[in-house]
């Protein structure tokens, strides 16, 4: 009932934005930092798709990634490299310019070293959608968008992922071209559930952005007492002569494992370029729920390069930093990577992850050293 109720309001809130954008001029939607980040910006997705050359009325995308991490002096006498894999296929539909419906089916499978650290960042965001299984295949997402014809105001419902519309970074939010650590590619403190049903709108006016999203707590066959999730998001673009993007995000709910008790959370996204190929992260946050003894709070920080210099100019290379404190205990997590790019929509990513671990009630820190690699096709 208050799932419906909110997804009545976003609707009234759409119907107020067209209605609005008609008297005033939008700004276009929000584009990447550089000239070939996101070449699927209109779709409005962390992970990348191929544009088709001319407007079509369906598209059909296949995005398959596998790899292998390892940890050096594992904690335990188990085995201590793991594969992971995954793939996406995903249908989109246009049958008009203000109407698009999206449909992506995954199959994800390998539990990652995690299964054996249990670290509180999580040091592959792959594994992280397994839920604890082994291996799972399920619908990612599907939704319906509708928008008004500049773009300036968009209305997406169905079972959506919070992170592809909140949170927002365009150097650390994409696990198949960038970090693999999942603290450098969100804040974990937005706290996102699962993806399930859900709403979210987004309107554009000038470099300001306004966005307001409700989603239930579990999937859509999952529990879904308690208070939905809750988020709103201030955005403004280009404060400085080269691009950036620069995010206030807070969310509100119940929380997951205690339904009858409340959470909140808020924090900062600011992307910006400083070279024509250098651009640079933060991220910052609290938060806290109800019973807990501390407010929980994480920072991140990081750089993006493309190495042209080297002929490498659709390569890319990064190093991230991430310090998130939580009752669980705290952790320092440095990550680098290189995304060597060997064709249109195949790459191979090496990287590796430091980790500085002190889990509740611990008087010594835990450290590790997690390398891995990883290949990605996209067609």
């Amino acid at each position: 009932m208050r799932l419906g109720f909110c997804l009545a309001v976003a609707g009234l809130l759409l119907s107020a934005s067209v209605v609005d954008a008609q008297t005033v001029t939008l700004a276009p939607t929000d584009e990447p930092p550089s000239r070939d980040a996101r070449p699927d910006v209109g779709i409005e997705r962390r992970q990348p798709l191929p544009t088709p050359p001319e407007p079509s009325l369906f598209t059909f995308n296949v995005a398959a990634r596998g790899g292998v991490q390892w940890v050096i002096d594992p904690p335990r006498a188990r085995d201590d490299v793991f594969g992971f894999g995954a793939l996406d296929l995903v249908l989109t539909a246009r049958p008009t310019p203000t109407f698009t419906f999206l449909v992506d089916v995954e199959s994800v499978g390998g539990p990652g070293p995690d299964a054996g650290l249990h670290s509180l960042t999580r040091v592959n965001q792959e594994s992280e959608r397994l839920e604890g299984r082994d291996a799972r295949v399920y619908l990612r997402e599907a939704w319906i968008r509708i928008q008004s014809p500049d773009s300036g105001v968009r209305f997406n419902v169905g079972k959506l992922d919070v992170q592809h519309y909140f949170d927002r970074n365009f150097f650390a939010e994409d696990e198949t071209r960038q970090f693999l650590n999942t603290a450098l590619l969100g804040n974990p403190l937005l706290a996102q559930p699962p993806n399930g049903l859900g709403s979210s709108i987004r309107v554009s006016q000038g470099d300001w952005r306004y966005a307001f999203g409700v989603q239930e707590l579990d999937d859509v066959t999952g529990d879904h007492s308690g208070m939905p999730y809750l988020v709103g998001e201030l955005g403004r673009r280009n404060i400085f002569p080269l691009k950036g993007h620069y995010r206030w995000w807070a969310r509100g709910g119940s929380v997951p494992e205690r339904r009858d008790e409340l959470t909140w959370g808020t924090g900062v996204s600011i992307d910006q370029l400083v070279t024509d190929t250098t651009g640079l992260f933060v991220r910052a946050g609290i938060g806290r729920s109800e019973g807990d003894r501390l407010i929980s709070n994480s920072a991140s920080a990081g750089v993006q390069l493309t190495p042209a210099w080297l002929g490498r100019d659709k390569d890319l290379a990064g190093i991230g930093y991430v310090f998130l404190r939580q009752p669980d205990g705290r952790e320092h997590v440095a990550e680098a990577y290189y995304n060597l790019s060997l064709a249109e929509g195949c790459s191979l990513i090496a990287n590796v992850e430091w980790l500085r671990s002190r889990p509740a009630g611990h008087r010594r820190d835990e450290h590790r050293v997690v390398p891995g690699l990883r290949a990605v096709f996209v067609f």
